[in-house]
């Protein structure tokens, strides 16, 4: 069996159907989500391989080659399990929402959650850490307000993502001028043409819709009754908001986010152990297992009753094979044979534009893989701008406009998968209120037909 073999268009076009095909229907069936669908991608992709003789050992080390790069995401995601069980055991989550409560107007939720994860995520560089920490504490106090669960999320997510796209300490930030050949100014400058008016937009649509949820039978009369069971569960104050402040100081003191979350647990379970009066058992049970709550009202227990490393197996598992399935069809050269028909439709700086943020889509989509869009993205599109010669800036801001932003739309994407568990949210209630990361490459295709904001390398020499 040949290990060069390479599938044609029609084959890569049947393949891709048939994978999508299995996906969709687990997910119509509601049989788990997209996991069992994905898993049996694989199999799919084995099947393939025996019939056209075709290398199967070749192709799935492309699967495991996937994988190991995303290792860091899959150990991020059980981190954030274990640090959402003991914050909510410590009393940390409790003492946010009662706080909360009483200091936030309902009606300004939205767009304080808004600049409030862009301002961390702008100062940290990373959207995990955000989400993970003043996400998830933003989802508490709106699950409590009554705020629609899908506008928060939504709120959160536009907001990590817009930080995380312009700050310099990002690991895309710095990964997308690196590919593009760009100098990491000139890249951040120039997302601020695509970046600032989404994020003002968004602004705007998430005040309008803060006015919406909290007008006609809005009641606030039960944040009361919230607030007395909370403080009937835990020891509330300063202490309890340790946890919080620490992970903060680790994430601006550039520690490993794996390690700023776990020390922030430890930080958390000590609250438990010498504050809330919790046995060393209960505080490792909870950081596997979760907290669960002996509040009666179901809105809190809602909120109360989650976390623990073991809620996000199932998102790991998810992740490991839909990040595999990518690296098997870029072995199979199915991105290849979709990219070439894309690129030979290019005939000005618009459509080139338009067509390298279809190609992040596409090897977004399939890679599951915010680094490998990059990369894969860049390489095939960078003899083209330089052809035409547009400067690289441009070349790298297209690259974040779709690489980066796609991936909290694609429901198995690394990205998506870890901001739905997190915050504990469907992908289908938060992805109507992402504004920033739908608008964003509107206003790139916009620039790129009008030539707004478009630099060519001949401009500097003139």
């Amino acid at each position: 069996m040949s290990e060069d073999k390479k599938l044609n268009m029609p084959q890569s076009l049947l393949l891709l159907l048939l994978i999508i095909g299995a996906v969709a229907v687990c997910i119509r069936l509601k049989t788990g989500g997209p996991m069992i669908g994905l898993f049996m991608s694989w199999i799919i992709i084995y099947l393939f391989c025996k019939v056209l003789r075709i290398n199967y050992e070749h192709v799935v080390n492309g699967a495991y080659d996937a994988i190991r790069v995303v290792v860091p995401t899959l150990c991020l995601l059980m981190a954030i399990g274990v640090m959402i069980g003991t914050w909510l055991q410590s009393g940390t989550i409790a003492t946010i929402i009662v706080g909360g409560l009483k200091l936030i107007n309902p009606t300004w939720l939205l767009p304080l959650t808004l600049i409030f994860c862009a301002v961390l995520s702008l100062v940290t560089g990373t959207s995990y850490g955000s989400v993970g920490s003043a996400g998830v504490a933003m989802m508490a106090i709106g699950n409590a307000m009554g705020i629609h669960p899908g506008m928060v999320a939504g709120a959160v997510i536009c907001g990590a993502m817009f930080g995380d796209k312009l700050s310099p300490l990002s690991d895309t930030t710095n990964l997308a001028p690196a590919v593009a050949g760009s100098k990491l100014n000139d890249h951040v400058r120039s997302m601020l043409w695509t970046t600032l008016p989404t994020f003002v937009i968004s602004l705007v649509l998430f005040v309008i819709l803060g006015i919406s949820q909290t007008s006609g039978n809005y009641e606030t009369g039960n944040l009361l009754t919230y607030i007395d069971a909370l403080q009937g569960e835990f020891k509330l104050g300063f202490i309890t908001l340790l946890p919080a402040i620490a992970i903060i100081i680790l994430l601006l003191c550039k520690v490993n986010a794996v390690v700023s979350l776990g020390l922030s647990a430890i930080c958390a379970g000590a609250v438990s152990f010498f504050y809330q009066g919790a046995t060393l058992q209960s505080i490792i049970r909870v950081a596997y297992n979760g907290y669960s709550t002996s509040i009666e009202e179901g809105i809190l227990q809602t909120i109360l009753n989650r976390g623990g490393m073991s809620s996000m197996l199932q998102y790991v598992a998810i992740i490991c094979f839909a990040v595999g399935m990518g690296g098997m069809l870029d072995r199979l050269g199915v991105l290849g044979n979709l990219l070439n028909a894309i690129v030979n439709h290019i005939n000005s700086d618009g459509s080139l534009i338009a067509a390298s943020l279809l190609v992040g889509y596409v090897t977004s989509l399939i890679s599951c893989s915010q680094p490998m869009s990059h990369v894969l993205t860049g390489n095939m599109m960078k003899p083209l701008f330089k052809s035409r010669k547009i400067a690289p800036e441009i070349l790298s801001r297209t690259l974040e406009d779709a690489g980066t932003l796609s991936g909290p739309m694609i429901p198995w994407h690394g990205y998506c998968v870890y901001m739905s568990g997190t915050l504990g949210v469907a992908w289908s209630v938060f992805f109507p209120y992402l504004f920033l990361l739908y608008l964003t490459p509107l206003f790139s295709i916009f620039y790129g037909f009008t030539g707004i904001s478009i630099r060519h390398t001949d401009d500097a020499q003139n």
